[in-house]
């Protein structure tokens, strides 16, 4: 089961690029599972609520502007922590499926956010 881990410096204002664009992973079957973790390293809640989270599977929107958890001192990040999973789903198109995991930093200083995605299993 594939693991795409990421670390992005994400400038003010500014949406990612696809985390999965270029990877073997940009296209998948269907009935494939993904689960998407996410962290920003702020602290507090009122700042990790400008940094977004935004999922999609073809024309398919499963995270829309979801808010993205701070990473917190002594929790590991990891894809199979709870606490930092933001989607977990299955693909369901019967043809190729592109999958969309995009990240917007909305507020007005840079933030560095951390990304996983398991594929499968």
């Amino acid at each position: 089961m594939p693991l795409v881990q990421k670390t992005l410096t994400l400038a003010a204002g500014a949406t990612s690029d696809n985390i999965l664009a270029n990877t073997n992973y940009e296209f998948v079957d269907g009935n494939v599972r993904l689960r998407v973790a996410s962290a920003v390293d702020t602290a507090g809640t009122s700042s990790t609520s400008d940094t977004f989270l935004n999922v999609s599977v073809n024309n398919a929107e499963y995270s829309k502007d979801v808010s993205v958890p701070a990473l917190v001192t002594g929790q590991p990040f990891g894809v199979l922590n709870g606490s930092y999973t933001n989607n977990d789903l299955l693909t369901t198109g019967s043809q190729r499926n592109r999958v969309l995991v995009r990240f917007t930093n909305d507020t007005g200083a840079t933030r560095t956010i951390r990304c996983g995605i398991f594929i499968g299993g």
